[in-house]
């Protein structure tokens, strides 16, 4: 395949075992002035903004996609940032996945070809292995039991409620001040576009959504826990706890490998609570590098 520019949506490469990389999650969002970049091994995508590329600014991450070839590489990147010196680019802005993300040019050699640090995230993540539940804290483990003992129970949702879920989600974002980064409407073109890969997961009690997840199956073997929310009318109970164990076992049961919780930093520096219930949870820890690079 030859080297190749993509400045639509449109006639995308559809190959890829990412979710973020296929052309319907592209398809699901707008871009100021969206280009992508093919070849046989290798993809990425950018949208240029001003005087700055950044690589899928909506997604979790965003680098170099690749089948092998790794060393083919810094010729693929040469030929894209002599585009984009054409172009007035003069920064280029990678946020690199976590390490146990597979099919990416490694973050050492993107360093390495000239790239520099701009800040690291701590990204933390559960390994789906058989013996989970010993890995957890003890007070995590009574916080179950409890959550159980009092009528708790986590399922499944069905892909009508998505908008029952997205309100939920609304609510409660709007109870800490905050806001979603995608609306209704594009989160249910990116599931249209994207056949199973969202799934939403909810911890209910007395048919009241106590806690909620909307999911990406990012690969085959990675869930990534996108759009969580707990309500504020049963925080004191911890209903995430047993909405993450939920999910550990509908996982496990598909032999995926890892639930990716996510960073728990914002630009390098760590939300420490966070941290300690995602330690709690059993989750490790892997660095998320975002990197520039001056052309």
């Amino acid at each position: 395949m030859a080297f190749s520019i993509h400045t639509s949506t449109k006639k995308l490469p559809n190959h890829f075992s990412v979710a973020y990389y296929e052309k319907g999650y592209f398809d699901s969002h707008s871009y100021s002035n969206f280009h992508a970049f093919s070849e046989e091994h290798f993809f990425i995508a950018f949208d240029l903004i001003n005087n700055e590329a950044i690589s899928i600014p909506r997604s979790p991450f965003g680098s170099i996609f690749c089948k092998g070839a790794q060393k083919e590489a810094v010729y693929f990147l040469g030929k894209i940032w002599q585009y984009l010196r054409s172009k007035g680019i003069l920064k280029v802005i990678i946020s690199h996945p976590a390490e146990f993300y597979s099919s990416f040019v490694p973050s050492q050699d993107l360093l390495k070809s000239g790239f520099s640090l701009s800040f690291r995230d701590v990204n933390q993540q559960i390994e789906l292995t058989s013996d989970w539940e010993d890995r957890i804290h003890k007070m995590q483990q009574r916080k179950l039991q409890s959550l159980k003992a009092d009528g708790f129970q986590f399922r499944k949702m069905k892909e009508n409620e998505l908008e029952t879920a997205y309100k939920f989600l609304t609510v409660c974002r709007q109870a800490q001040g905050l806001q979603i980064n995608i609306s209704l409407e594009q989160l249910q073109t990116q599931n249209e576009n994207l056949p199973s890969k969202l799934e939403c997961f909810g911890v209910f009690r007395d048919e009241k959504i106590s806690a909620l997840c909307i999911a990406v199956n990012v690969t085959s073997d990675i869930a990534y826990y996108y759009l969580p929310a707990t309500s504020p009318m049963f925080r004191n109970q911890s209903p995430m706890v047993l909405l993450i164990a939920g999910m550990v076992d509908y996982y496990r049961e598909k032999d995926f490998k890892y639930l990716d919780l996510g960073v728990s930093s914002i630009q390098g520096k760590p939300q420490e609570t966070l941290m300690k219930f995602k330690e709690r949870m059993g989750a490790e820890v892997s660095d998320k590098l975002t990197l520039e690079l001056s052309l």
